[in-house]
Order: C-alpha cells, then sequence, then structure tokens
C-alpha cells in the first residue's frame, strides 16, 4: 500500500515537473516572436504561462515544507528523471536562498510598496511629488485623499504583470537539473537560428521586404523591433554555443560512445561550428556598436574558457590554431557585413551625435532619480515623468533613457541599489564557488562549464544594458534572467573521484561529461 502511494506520489510529481518545462519552454520560444514578446497578445500569453509556473513554484516550496515530506514533489527531492534537481554535497545556507527569494520577488514587493497609497499630506511631502499636487491645484483638480508613491500607478502595475514570466523562469531555472537546463539552451539555440535565417532573408530582400510585418525600422532586426535587440538576444547565446561546442569535444564516458548516436553527434560539429558563426556573422550585420561591443567581450572571454575546459585534449599548437582561428575570422567576418557602413557608425558624425543624445539621456536620467531619491518615480513610470527632466536640447519622444541602470535608479530609487547589491553579491559567491570547484577538480566539470558559460550570457546583456534599453524587452529580459538563473545555481555533487592528485588519472573523462 505504501509502495503504491509512493509510485503515485512520485508519477505525479513527474507530471508536475514537465508542466513547468513545457510552460518554461513555451515562455522562452514565444517571447522573441512577436516583436521580441512587447506586444499586448504576447505579453498576456507569457503571463499566463508565468503564473503557471510561479504557481507549481511556489505549491512544491510550501509542500518541502511540510513536517516529513522529502519524497519526491518537493524541490531539492525530485527523483530520476524528472524536470528538477536532488539536493546538492554543499547546500547553501539560508540566508542565500532568502537573498535569491528576495531577488526574484523584487518586482513583487517593490511594487506593492509603490501602488499602497498613502495621505496626499504625506505623498506630499516625498521627494519629487509637490510639484505635482500644485499642478493640480493650478488646474482646479480636487487633492485625492490618498495617493501610491508611484506617479504612474497603472504603468507600474503593467510593470509588474511583464515582470511575471521572468520571475518564473529565474526561479525554475535555479530548480531546473543539468539535463533540463541543457534542453532549454538548446531551444533558445534553435531560437536564435530561427532569427539568423530570417534577419538573412530580410538583408538580402531588402527595406521592402515583408518579413519586417510591423516593423518600418529596417535593417536586420529578425523578430525584434529593433537591431540593437536582435544583437543583444544574439550575444546572450553565443557562449551557449560555447557550452554545447564544449561539450561535442569531450569523450563520453559511455557504451553509446561509439554507437549510432555517437557518430551522428561526431557529424554535427560542423553544423555547430556553421550555426555559431553565423550567429556571429548575423550579430556584425545588425551594425549594433553596442551589441558588437558586448559580443566581442564574451566572445573572448568565451574562447579562453573553451580553451581552459577542454585542458589536456588540445596540445598547445591546437590552442594557438583556435586563437588564431577565431580572430582571422572575426576580421574576415567585419570585411564582409558592410564593413564601410559598420566603420561610418563608428568614426562618422553619427556616432557623435548618438552618444551626445544618450548622454543628455543618462544625465537628465540621473537628476530625475536625484529629484526622486529614495522612494522613486514608480515601475515603468518613465515614459510619463521624464518630459519633465528631457534636455531642450533634445526634443522628441523618449520612452526610455537608453541607459537601463539611470532609468531603474529613477523609477525604483533606494531598492534599485538593495538589487544591485543582491545581484553582485550572488555573483560574487557564485564565482567563489566555481573558482573552488575548479581548483578541487583541478578541470572544468560539466556544472561548472555550464554555469560559466550561462554567467557569460546573462554578463552580454549587463553590458550592452549601459547604452540601450534590453532590460525593457522581455524576450531580453527572459533570456538574461533563465541564463542568470543557470548561472547561480548551487553545485550538484561532485563524483568522489574528481578530488584527485595531479597525476591520478588526469587523462580521465568527466566522471558527468557536458551534455550527458
Amino acid at each position: 500500500m505504501v509502495s503504491n502511494s509512493f509510485s503515485g506520489s512520485q508519477k505525479t510529481s513527474q507530471w508536475v515537473h514537465w508542466l513547468v518545462f513545457l510552460c518554461v519552454s513555451a515562455i522562452l520560444l514565444l517571447a522573441p516572436i512577436v516583436r521580441g514578446g512587447n506586444r499586448q497578445i504576447a505579453l498576456t500569453l507569457l503571463l499566463a504561462l508565468g503564473l503557471v509556473v510561479l504557481a507549481v513554484i511556489l505549491a512544491q516550496a510550501t509542500h518541502r515544507l511540510l513536517p516529513g515530506q522529502t519524497g519526491p514533489g518537493a524541490f531539492g527531492a525530485a527523483s530520476a528523471g524528472t524536470t528538477f534537481d536532488a539536493e546538492t554535497s554543499s547546500p547553501r545556507p539560508r540566508w542565500w536562498w532568502a537573498m535569491v527569494l528576495l531577488l526574484a520577488s523584487s518586482p513583487v514587493w517593490v511594487g506593492v510598496l509603490q501602488l499602497v497609497p498613502v495621505s496626499s499630506s504625506l505623498w506630499a511631502g516625498l521627494a519629487g511629488r509637490e510639484p505635482y499636487l500644485s499642478a493640480l491645484a493650478s488646474a482646479g483638480v480636487n487633492t485625492p485623499s490618498s495617493l501610491p508613491l508611484s506617479l504612474h500607478p497603472s504603468a507600474t502595475w503593467a510593470a509588474l504583470w511583464s515582470a511575471v514570466p521572468v520571475m518564473a523562469v529565474f526561479l525554475a531555472a535555479v530548480f531546473f537539473n543539468q539535463n533540463s537546463s541543457e534542453k532549454l539552451l538548446k531551444l533558445l539555440l534553435l531560437s536564435a537560428l530561427f532569427q539568423c535565417v530570417l534577419g538573412l532573408l530580410q538583408f538580402v530582400q531588402g527595406p521592402k521586404s515583408p518579413l519586417y510585418f510591423e516593423s518600418s525600422v529596417g535593417g536586420v532586426i529578425g523578430t525584434f523591433n529593433n537591431r540593437n535587440h536582435l544583437a543583444d538576444f544574439l550575444a546572450m547565446l553565443v557562449p551557449v554555443w560555447f557550452y554545447f561546442l564544449v561539450a561535442q569535444q569531450r569523450p563520453k564516458k559511455s557504451r553509446h560512445s561509439h554507437s549510432a548516436a555517437g557518430r551522428l553527434l561526431n557529424a554535427s560539429m560542423p553544423l555547430w561550428l556553421f550555426g555559431g558563426f553565423g550567429m556571429l556573422v548575423m550579430v556584425l550585420s545588425t551594425r549594433s556598436r553596442g551589441g558588437l561591443i558586448a559580443v566581442t567581450l564574451v566572445l573572448l572571454i568565451s574562447v579562453l574558457f573553451y580553451l581552459f575546459s577542454l585542458g589536456s585534449k588540445l596540445t598547445r599548437l591546437q590552442k594557438l590554431g583556435v586563437l588564431a582561428a577565431f580572430i582571422v575570422f572575426a576580421v574576415l567576418s567585419l570585411f564582409s557585413v558592410q564593413i564601410d557602413t559598420l566603420g561610418q557608425r563608428f568614426e562618422g558624425i553619427q556616432l557623435k551625435t548618438d552618444s551626445e543624445v544618450r548622454n543628455a539621456y543618462a544625465l537628465a536620467t540621473l537628476d530625475a532619480a536625484r529629484t526622486f531619491w529614495p522612494w522613486g518615480s514608480g515601475m515603468g513610470s518613465f515614459e510619463a515623468v521624464f518630459p519633465r527632466f528631457q534636455p531642450l536640447q533634445t526634443p522628441g519622444y523618449v520612452p526610455h533613457a537608453h541607459n537601463d541602470y539611470p532609468q531603474l535608479l529613477m523609477e525604483l530609487g533606494a531598492a534599485a541599489v538593495l538589487i544591485a547589491g543582491m545581484v553582485c553579491a550572488l555573483l560574487v559567491l557564485q564565482v567563489l564557488s566555481l573558482w573552488r570547484a575548479i581548483h578541487s577538480a583541478r578541470r572544468m566539470t560539466a556544472e561548472v562549464t555550464l554555469r560559466s558559460f550561462a554567467g557569460l550570457g546573462a554578463l552580454a546583456l549587463l553590458l550592452h544594458s549601459w547604452v540601450e534599453f534590453n532590460m525593457h524587452i522581455p524576450a531580453l529580459a527572459i533570456t538574461a534572467a533563465f541564463l542568470a538563473g543557470t548561472f547561480i545555481k548551487p553545485l550538484g555533487k561532485q563524483p568522489a573521484s574528481s578530488v584527485k592528485t595531479p597525476r591520478a588519472r588526469s587523462v580521465e573523462p568527466d566522471a558527468q561529461s557536458v551534455g550527458d
């Protein structure tokens, strides 16, 4: 009877886990399709899927807290073949998990704080608010008895709902096991391939191509509404491509290594190389300065990780050959994708003009942040509030600051500093954890490699966001959240053979090979 009950519970757990996996898969695939997820119908669908994922995570976490619940269905105790990971050998302390949950739920608690009404007298005394009450009085409008902290409550509500799928994929990524994470990363690479093919067709057909759909921007944009956003989407996935490149070159300790599947895996190497080169070429073809800088930096680090992860499997000559090949490729690609146009954007007057405008936006946004400190103007309120601070020399409609960091500081106030502090703390802790794992095992294991390359992918968005509003594009925020969740996930159990002397089985393949 007990056995039957356990078996039933196990099957239920597996179904629940697969539900989460399918919902996250749908979110990752659907987000870029309709203008980067920045359309009402897309946002509604993403919201519904995100709510399902969060509901399951909450239910599982609650189940975990119940007395005696350590079997299937609880996070950290999933059985083999399910979506979620088993307990780690070096579990994080409670404060670490509290920080992760606080970071993941930041849109919720910030939104609640900014949407809770306060008395109008108290509201008038808050930083930056009094001019708005004076304007209402001058217009003959009666002052409400209470007002929320947000200067644009409806925009704050919209920002809160749009953050739901971001929170969902981040938390799910923290709990997904290695196999599930790899499947979803492959799904993202397929999405990137689709964007590359669509971008190529747009480039070939020219500005009048019907493949631009509703956009009038032109150029290589894929399904996005901005070439910079396509560039950032691809830049985030370049390190992911490197991860699977490493996975295919590592020997598999399996009886299937020489099977038809193994031979097919080896035969697919040219396709992986071609796909990666295609992603880099497409980033260059967007002519996005920020995207080019971001992908160049993460590409450099990815190449170094690639060489280090293979270790003694490559000779010195082969390592030099890899470095030379990528340098030659970068140069040739630069010349093959309208180098004259790209050079003009870097050296011509357009760069000077763009830089001056973006700097003016950033400085004005920082001025607004000081005005509303420490409460902020409200999530999503930038579009409505910025005209008050907009410089006269930059007239026109400004929906975003083109620099996510001043905009977040303006909208969130001190909460933005707290969130940034948590991000930096988690980053430092995970880097130290990965370094200790590498030092202990004397190599980059499967888990370390996955987290390293996922972290590089998230880094691409953080870099590009200095000159763009990528964090406010749902598809980019969702992709970065999944990569970030994969990066900060605690390392799992290490095989006993991982800790060894330099000579002890130094050429043995990983006990848990990348991609297994």
